[in-house]
């Protein structure tokens, strides 16, 4: 007969384990002595000040604070036991006694952060209406006592007479010795200065909190550094917003040096409409959209947040205009980036050198002009401890879990960053134009007009005639790419920069010319755009045109949007599609004017989503395209309009331009494409509210958004 025995085995800690969690656990020095000031602001501490002695013949890390401190029983039922839930679930809800925080620490192990700098940690500690008790620990030989953790132990003791905490003094100093860095280079303590003086929050709050880093005998390691609040108001923006279950509010300010007649100028808007950002959704089986409005419902285990953003011109001459250009540069080399702070404390690695969690750097790359990379940035963002229990520190402490309400807090934090974006573009255009020379008063050129004016230069400063058949190649090839450059359609971004960079360079030119500038100086700049011209023009072919009918246009372009419109319960109609309205032919590439009528599509969908957000309505989107042909002139048009928002007044102006977009994360290409599209044709677009077509179009009522027109001449 078998028997089955059946013992119970205790789990156990390897001793081993202090080592690992001290030394793997944290990812640096900076980390480590930040999760000791941690446990300073659980502990109602309202300053800590840390320093790194290395004239001592053995040197040391110490950490001390004014805090609460701890009792014998603290030490022995909390500080000393690893994991503790002391601040965990029911615990975490109760505030401290003075400031009412809640604790930053909840997984009971940053104590441990303390042997990542060395092998022995000394601690004194004081209550008020206790003793002082002090305890050490030499990590070798604590491990040493026994292969488990339930074996080791360390004694402590308590002081009738203080020696470190004097009087009615409180608080807990840590000091670590025995430490594994040997050498502290002027680097490594610069990058620890910058971490420390950015543990608090730059926000106001009910208490005050502060670290204060030094170094003695190596103080000359840290001159000329400054600290996180140093050069704000000498920045060129300044952009501050809350989101919270009563919308989006924000304060702009646009602070330009003193020179040159620029204009600064303030906004505020309060409960304005948050365009979420679309770029960190996750893949769609391309027929699914996420919400393009913000709901207060986002915010659930996030709570609200707040934000300020400083923004920087680094062009040199506004730098100089400081009249603190060196230092201006070394701050901002110190301390630019996107920070997180939780109840006023920081959330490391955000805004650190090498983090850029929001992605603004990859953005910038296609729009340089338009967004703010985080070279150019000193902004911080908060959150309530209480109401953010959904974003989950990593267990290293670099970071959030990716998880969660992550992805969202993420969105929410980059679509108020599109908005400031969004509003600084005209000034920070304005100050370019002005550090160019261009003037604030000047509009832009457009590039067969820079063309005009250039040729006259020439003409008239007597200008090698060289030069003119130059100019004219360049006009020749500048005009055959943009031609065949609209075929790309919204995938020619990059070919749409390089436009925008001839156009420049052109104008350079022309600059250049009217200042008369030496030959060859000239001949360089002509030189490069050549260079520009000849290496993209081959990656583009040339599309012929040709007579065809207006509904086979409008039905390519509409086929592939059909699930789409169905999907959403978008309702889309096209008379010329039914025989309601006649058909006619149009000459034109068909490829391109299918694209251009897509692009309109496309952005209609979108904005008809965000009106029915707005309205929190169950009715339906609704999308027409209308056509006409007049056999008196020949002339033609082709109208999309849609149920959406409408234009705003500073789109009507703007729209058309490449690049500009209301849109959050928009590439601002598809009506300059349409634009585009329409003059290769012969024709113009035009852009309206659909009320305004009433008088020459039959457009329904229940359309009341925009209208986008492509007109096309006649004989």
């Amino acid at each position: 007969m078998n028997e089955t025995k059946q013992i119970r085995v205790a789990l156990r800690a390897n001793s081993h384990v202090l080592r690992l969690l001290g030394e793997e656990l944290i990812g640096d020095d900076g980390l480590a002595i930040f999760e000791l000031v941690k446990n300073s602001y659980d502990a109602d501490a309202k300053s800590v000040s840390v320093t790194i002695d290395l004239n001592k013949a053995i040197q040391t890390v110490a950490v001390q604070d004014d805090g609460s401190g701890m009792t014998l029983e603290d030490l022995q039922s909390k500080w000393l036991v690893l994991a503790t839930d002391s601040k965990r679930g029911q615990a975490q809800r109760f505030r401290s006694p003075h400031f009412h925080r809640l604790p930053l620490g909840e997984k009971g192990v940053g104590r441990v952060a303390a042997f990542k700098l060395g092998r022995q940690l000394t601690l004194v500690t004081k209550k008020r209406g206790a003793k002082e008790c002090r305890l050490h620990i030499n990590l070798d030989d604590l491990i040493g006592q026994g292969a488990y953790l339930d074996q080791l132990s360390v004694q402590v003791e308590e002081r009738d007479v203080p020696s470190v905490f004097l009087g009615d003094q409180t608080g807990t100093q840590i000091e670590i010795s025995g430490l594994y860095r040997e050498r502290w280079l002027p680097g490594d303590l610069r990058k620890l200065n910058r971490l420390v003086t950015s543990l608090a929050s730059p926000f106001s709050t009910n208490d005050s909190f502060s670290v204060l880093l030094s170094v003695p005998g190596r103080e000359k390691d840290l001159q000329g550094m400054f600290g996180s609040d140093d050069f704000k108001d000498q920045a060129v923006w300044e952009f501050s917003f809350r989101i919270d279950d009563g919308g989006f509010s924000w304060d702009y300010k646009f602070k330009p040096p003193l020179w040159k007649s620029v204009v600064g100028r303030t906004l505020s808007k309060n409960n304005d409409v948050l365009l979420l950002d679309a770029s960190h959704d996750e893949p769609t089986d391309g027929r699914e959209e996420t919400s393009a409005v913000f709901q207060s419902r986002f915010l659930e285990g996030i709570g609200p947040i707040k934000g300020v953003i400083y923004g920087y011109h680094q062009g040199p001459e506004v730098l100089k205009a400081t009249g603190n250009q060196t230092q201006l540069k070394n701050w901002l080399r110190d301390q630019t980036g996107v920070r997180v702070y939780r109840d006023n404390v920081r959330v490391f690695n955000y805004g650190e050198p090498s983090d850029d969690w929001l992605g603004l750097n990859v953005r910038r790359i296609n729009r340089p002009g338009d967004r703010f990379g985080t070279n150019s940035l000193v902004a911080a963002i908060s959150l309530d401890l209480e109401s953010s229990y959904l974003l989950k520190e990593k267990t290293n402490r670099e970071g959030f879990d990716g998880g969660g309400a992550f992805p969202r807090f993420v969105k929410l934090v980059l679509s108020a960053f599109e908005r400031f974006e969004h509003v600084a573009i005209d000034d920070r255009k304005a100050l370019d134009d002005v550090i160019r020379g261009k003037g604030t008063a000047v509009a832009p050129v457009r590039f067969l007009d820079a063309m005009d004016s250039l040729k006259a230069g020439v003409k008239s400063k007597n200008i090698p005639k060289a030069f003119q058949r130059e100019i004219d190649a360049i006009e020749r090839e500048y005009t055959e790419l943009r031609d065949v450059m609209v075929s790309a359609g919204t995938a020619g971004l990059n070919l749409a920069v390089i436009f925008h960079e001839i156009e420049r360079e052109v104008d350079a030119l022309a600059a250049a010319v009217e200042r008369k500038l030496d030959e060859q100086s000239i001949k360089k700049q002509i030189e490069q755009i050549h260079y520009m011209l000849h290496g993209f023009a081959p990656l583009l072919r040339k599309n012929p045109a040709k007579s065809i009918f207006c509904s086979e246009v409008i039905e390519q372009a509409t086929r592939v949007r059909k699930s789409r419109f169905a999907f959403h319960s978008v309702v889309f109609s096209a008379p010329v599609l039914t025989k309601e309205e006649p058909d006619f032919k149009i000459k034109a590439a068909p490829n391109l004017l299918v694209g251009a009528i897509g692009n309109l599509l496309d952005n209609a969908m979108y904005w008809t989503k965000v009106r029915q957000e707005l309205d929190a309505s169950n009715g339906s989107r609704a999308i027409r395209v209308l056509t006409q042909h007049r056999e008196d002139d020949g002339s033609s048009l082709i109208a999309v309009i849609d149920n959406g928002p409408g234009f705003s007044e500073r789109a009507l102006a703007k729209a058309r331009t490449a690049f500009f977009s209301e849109r959050p994360n928009g590439m601002g290409l598809g009506l300059y494409f349409a634009s585009m599209v329409t003059e290769q044709m012969g024709g113009i677009l035009t852009l309206c509210n659909a009320e305004e077509l009433r008088e020459e179009l039959d457009v329904p009522v229940a359309l009341d958004g925009a209208a986008v027109v492509m007109r096309f001449g006649g004989k």
